[in-house]
């Protein structure tokens, strides 16, 4: 599994894979996505019938990381609007590398 592109669209970060993935690959999806990210903190993890959301701090902001198996989508959203400024940096982050 491989990210192929990384887009910011109204202060929200969408993630794409390379290939079409199953609900199974969601924490194999979301390590690729938070090994970009030095000292991030899981706050939770909350799993449902088709989507998974992981609750997370970085750099002093909170972010939930959004899976939606049926629609084929990932994206992060800021929980706050503290965190909402952090989400340039954040989107930098992961796509430096």
């Amino acid at each position: 599994m491989k990210i192929k592109t990384i887009l910011i669209i109204n202060q929200q970060i969408s993630v794409i894979f390379e290939q079409s993935w199953f609900q199974e690959d969601i924490e194999t999806l979301s390590q690729l996505i938070l090994v970009k990210l030095p000292k991030h903190i899981i706050k939770e993890v909350t799993f449902g019938a088709d989507r998974e959301n992981i609750r997370f701090q970085w750099q002093h902001a909170e972010f939930m990381m959004n899976f939606d198996y049926y629609s084929q989508s990932c994206w992060i959203n800021a929980q706050d609007e503290n965190s909402l400024t952090n989400i340039e940096p954040l989107y930098n982050f992961l796509t430096k590398s």
